[in-house]
Order: structure tokens, then C-alpha cells, then sequence
């Protein structure tokens, strides 16, 4: 029992392992460093061709919807005018990056560090 736990558990290890090492590959073709800031990968998302778009008028705001996918990164991101709403950020089905204006004191400047898997216990 303890073996297929601990089984398990490296192999959990090594799914987020790939999904960290995805995402920073990912925002160093973007941004040239192995981190980004909120403001940078919502510039991204929103600037891409493929991405798609959904404008919506809610009590007279103007909320833009964005959804993106390249290979195994999902990107979500909710504007209102200028301001970001929400960012999501997921690699082979785990959230790299998960913003809400609304919660998060993190200033959307602010380089987002991924924690390396590699060295976890």
C-alpha cells in the first residue's frame, strides 16, 4: 500500500513537474525570461491571432472575454475597458496561474515565479 502511494504520488510529481517546465518554456518565447508579469500574458493573450474574443455589455460596462489555446496551454483572461479582470493560466491540466483583481494583492507588474517541482519532496 505504501509503495503504490508513494508511486503515485512521484508520479503526480512528475505531471507537474512537465506542466511548470511547459508554462515556463512557454513565457520565455514570450516575454525572453523564465517569468511574466499578469500585464505581460494578458498583452499576449489579447495581441494573438488565434485567440478568441466575446464582448458582452452587463448594466452598461463592456466585459471582453478571451480564451486562447496553443498545444497544451489554455488561457483565460476577463477585461472590463483596460482593466484585468481574471487571468487563468493552465498547462497539461494544471493551473500555472490563477489572477483575480478582486482578490489578489499581487500588482499585475509583478514577474510571476513558477516553483520548481524538481526539488520537491
Amino acid at each position: 500500500m505504501n509503495r503504490s502511494f508513494n508511486d503515485l504520488l512521484n508520479i503526480a510529481k512528475m505531471t507537474l513537474n512537465q506542466a511548470f517546465g511547459h508554462a515556463k518554456e512557454t513565457l520565455y518565447s514570450i516575454t525572453g525570461t523564465s517569468s511574466a508579469s499578469v500585464l505581460q500574458i494578458a498583452d499576449f493573450v489579447m495581441s494573438h491571432p488565434d485567440v478568441k474574443v466575446v464582448k458582452k455589455d452587463y448594466l452598461g460596462m463592456s466585459l471582453s472575454f478571451y480564451e486562447l489555446v496553443q498545444g497544451k496551454m489554455k488561457y483565460y483572461l476577463e477585461t472590463s475597458n483596460s482593466k484585468i479582470l481574471q487571468l487563468d493560466v493552465h498547462s497539461h491540466n494544471h493551473t500555472v496561474v490563477a489572477y483575480r483583481s478582486y482578490r489578489d494583492q499581487l500588482s499585475i507588474d509583478t514577474p510571476v515565479k513558477f516553483p520548481d517541482m524538481q526539488n520537491a519532496k
